[in-house]
């Protein structure tokens, strides 16, 4: 199998249908994978990779566990490749978000915008944002039509999440955008009426903000191990990349991260799960993932 078909399948196994409707909003997001790697493996890449969803439902509120875990995945991948890289996010999930990062990336910077003085917080950094390379979200919620983050349930949670958007959008970077559901940045990629259709209350809570590619993934985390996959398939001098794509250092992350109070965001409550899953079906794509990098090499 030639390396483009093997990415264009760690694609698809990434968007392993969990009842969101993602292998429907994959298929016009199809290449966006290859073309995102691409873009990464090219050379050293100074990044910023934006995540944390918070769940104000949640028993005690927190961020999820769906998008830390990938974004610090990603993040350790581009330091193998040479390049910097920084996590992007808020107060709201901030203690997750550093407890991932302490856990599998020590030492990688952690910007955290306020929820007040956002305005100066952010004016502070464009300059430096604006010469980085590459921005990447990974299920981040971003602004719907009427310009409020909404969860999947339809509610608000402006008061929780601080507007990375406008960080997001920022300067000339290739922006990537990875997500599960339509109300996240990067999802302004697809057609507004497919999520309508796909998603429930999809018209209201889909996310207005695009980028230069979107992956798709059942959850986000897959199509982050997606991304970390197809680097290690344009990269194979990089051996290190391997030892991410084991659902080992997934599962070691996730207890950590789960200990810090991250919340399943269906469940909302404290388990070892990711949107739903329990471990064994979590794990499947993860292992199928690295099966394929494995024989694609």
């Amino acid at each position: 199998m030639r390396i483009e078909e093997t990415i264009a399948e760690l694609e698809r196994v990434a968007a392993r249908e969990v009842g969101r409707g993602s292998e429907a909003l994959a298929e016009p997001a199809a290449g966006g994978l290859l073309a995102a790697a691409r873009s990464l493996a090219a050379g050293a890449p100074d990044a910023a990779v934006f995540t944390g969803f918070f769940i104000p439902g949640a028993e005690p509120p927190a961020a999820e566990t769906d998008g830390p875990l990938g974004a610090v995945q990603i993040a350790a991948a581009l330091r193998q490749l040479g390049g910097r890289c920084r996590l992007v996010t808020d107060e709201s999930c901030a203690p997750v978000v550093e407890a991932a990062v302490a856990a599998a990336a020590p030492g990688l910077p952690v910007d955290v915008a306020p929820l007040r003085g956002y305005e100066e917080w952010v004016a502070a950094l464009l300059p430096e944002y604006g010469r980085l390379t590459h921005l990447i979200a990974c299920e981040r919620v971003g602004p719907g039509i009427d310009g409020r983050p909404r969860n999947m349930r339809g509610d608000d949670i402006g008061a929780h999440t601080a507007p990375l958007d406008r960080l997001y959008t920022s300067g000339s970077a290739y922006r990537i955008g990875i997500g599960d559901g339509g109300n996240e940045l990067g999802m302004g990629r697809l057609p507004a009426d497919l999520i309508g259709r796909v998603v429930a209350s999809g018209e209201r809570i889909r996310c207005v903000v695009g980028g230069d590619a979107l992956l798709v993934g059942g959850t986000s985390n897959w199509a982050a191990a997606a991304l970390v996959g197809a680097l290690s398939l344009l990269r194979p001098e990089v051996p290190e990349l391997r030892t991410l794509l084991e659902p080992a250092w997934s599962y070691d992350l996730l207890t950590a991260i789960v200990r810090a109070g991250a919340v399943d965001g269906v469940r909302r409550r404290p388990t070892l799960s990711v949107d739903g899953l329990d471990w064994p079906a979590y794990a499947e794509p993860l292992t199928r993932i690295a099966e394929l990098v494995r024989a694609g090499r």
